[in-house]
């Protein structure tokens, strides 16, 4: 049984690195999307319908930018230990943006 609602709830890292891009801007947002599609273009992911992805459009936060949207469906069908290595990277990333903007 799945103990958890989302599907990035189950490992923290993913949790957080999900979370520190749901609160930060637009712009900041699409240029991580940029970086987890560069990083997960050759991963091999699990197979999603047209159906499938777009069936919650609008409905999440990530929704409202389709490059957004892309990135965390490929985010989300990467391979377990490979999710888990992006969103570390991602999390660097952030903080690299951060520093930048400061």
């Amino acid at each position: 049984m799945n103990m958890f609602k989302r599907w990035y709830d189950a490992d923290i890292a993913v949790s957080h690195a999900i979370s520190e891009l749901e609160q930060s801007t637009e712009d900041v947002q699409v240029r991580c999307a940029e970086f987890i599609i560069d990083l997960l273009k050759d991963v091999e992911l699990e197979q999603l319908s047209l159906e499938e992805q777009y069936n919650y459009i609008l409905r999440r936060w990530y929704d409202k930018n389709v490059k957004v949207s892309h990135a965390i469906e490929y985010l989300r069908l990467a391979p377990k230990d490979i999710r888990r290595e992006t969103a570390l990277k991602v999390l660097d990333y952030l903080k690299e943006l951060t520093t930048e903007e400061s």
